[in-house]
């Protein structure tokens, strides 16, 4: 057994004796099983092909503990990352445990329940049991294992049939250092929107000073007959921090689910999100934004699996890589020979800003049946001249003209958000975080039309 190995073991076992034991003994038979896939497994190696350009020796070398207990963090940090312009149920965690002290869910709507998972078990044990770890499943994926080993708390999300809830559902997770320990966060989130259900979440990363932290998360997402579930995903984390998230999403007969996955933080930053359009007349749109810098490695991994007929799916990522940054987009879409009359879409489109920033992209199609419409591109390129000195003959400098075509670069991402106001947040995230990298506020706010 490696030494990165026996660390998680031994951690493992200090926390069965002192974070566990307010969960359902089924649940420790869940972590149980997960923790012998990872010591079997270990971390994923660049001679994975799923992990051939993301190294994550960085992260393995760190001897990341389990935070056992909640950390204080300013009000004023809190208040400073909602989401601007609407009132919002928000649920707060700090290094993965639940924050009363700064969530308010106060007036959700009849029936929706919003809490931490921990608390979840004594009102809706039931529900949990037949969803959690069912979707995102352990054995494939060394870092889902790691999480699954030490499930304790996170957000739980549970929406009844046929209500809809108007104001978007807040999920906050701050991460903050602790007397200088490598602090890993393993936050489990259950998300259920029952048949005809609507919701909106947010759902947002922060660091509330530089440090190295590990955020590694599951979320498992249920969406299910005739529901719609919007789930815009922000990632500002630390440049020096690591983030890993398995974000699984099942979907069910004319469902419609949209996701935005916002990603501009973290030293090294893993997206896995995993579609399963399990039901007739069901639609998916997948999209996205990453924006690297310094030595930053951001990495999305995609896949949609079309199982039905007469499913539509819709994919745009977009990157914009600086310095020396590096990005990897792998998407593959999957369609069953069952699954005939699928539309499935796939764009992935990079603008590099610098000689020495590289991006890896892999778009895939593995179709078996038909009668499909199935396309997929991707392309990589610097900034178009032409355009840049059509700015500059009208007075523009040449740094804000790169600024202002950037912008408009990102601006046909994020304008697949489908709600107004959390669109409006994720577009000033974007323009606030580009000014700050181009070193002027001379740059436009984006405007949709």
């Amino acid at each position: 057994m490696s030494n990165e190995i026996h660390h998680y073991t031994a951690e493992f076992q200090e926390f069965q004796q002192n974070g566990a034991t307010k969960s359902p003994s089924w649940v420790n038979d869940i972590r149980s099983s997960a923790l012998a896939v990872f010591t079997d497994r270990g971390f994923p190696t660049t001679k994975l092909e799923d992990w051939k350009y993301t190294n994550v020796s960085p992260i393995t070398k760190l001897p990341y503990h389990y935070a056992s207990v909640v950390s204080a963090v300013p009000s004023e940090l809190v208040s400073s990352l909602f989401v601007d312009g609407i009132d919002q149920h928000l649920i707060v965690f700090v290094n993965g445990h639940f924050s009363e002290e700064h969530s308010k869910l106060n007036s959700l709507p009849a029936g929706v329940t919003v809490k931490n998972l921990i608390s979840a078990y004594a009102t809706h044990q039931e529900v949990i049991k037949e969803h959690l770890s069912k979707y995102a499943t352990y054995n494939e994926n060394p870092f889902t294992a790691l999480n699954t080993a030490f499930i304790n708390d996170g957000a739980f999300v549970h929406v009844p049939a046929g209500v809809s809830v108007e104001k978007p559902i807040h999920l906050l997770f701050i991460s903050t250092g602790i007397n200088g320990t490598y602090v890993a966060a393993h936050i489990r989130n259950l998300i259920v929107a029952e048949e005809g259900a609507k919701v909106s979440i947010a759902h947002g990363f922060s660091s509330a000073q530089a440090n190295t932290n590990l955020t590694n998360v599951v979320t498992e997402v249920v969406a299910k007959k005739e529901s719609v579930v919007e789930i815009v995903k922000v990632q500002r984390e630390s440049d020096t921090a690591y983030h890993v998230e398995n974000l699984h999403v099942h979907q069910y007969h004319q469902s419609n689910v949209h996701l935005f996955s916002l990603a501009v933080g973290s030293a090294i930053a893993r997206n896995d999100i995993s579609i399963i359009i399990d039901g007739e007349s069901t639609e998916c749109n997948l999209n996205g934004l990453y924006i690297t810098s310094g030595a930053q490695l951001i990495d999305h991994h995609t896949f949609m699996h079309h199982i039905h007929p007469n499913c539509p799916s819709h994919e745009l990522f977009k990157g914009i890589l600086m310095d020396k940054s590096r990005a990897v987009f792998n998407g593959k879409v999957y369609v069953e020979p069952e699954a005939q009359k699928t539309d499935s879409k796939q764009t992935n489109r990079n603008l590099l800003l610098s000689d020495d920033a590289v991006v890896d992209t892999k778009p895939e199609l593995e179709i078996f049946a038909d009668d499909v419409k199935c396309t997929h591109g991707a392309a990589v390129g610097g900034m178009n001249e032409t355009h840049s000195l059509y700015l500059k003959t009208r007075g523009i400098s040449e740094g804000s003209a790169r600024g202002m075509l950037t912008v408009g670069f990102a601006a046909e991402a994020t304008q697949k958000i489908v709600h107004p106001v959390l669109r409006q947040h994720v577009d000033k995230i974007v323009v606030d975080h580009l000014r700050k990298k181009f070193g002027t506020a001379n740059l436009p706010d984006i405007v949709h039309a």
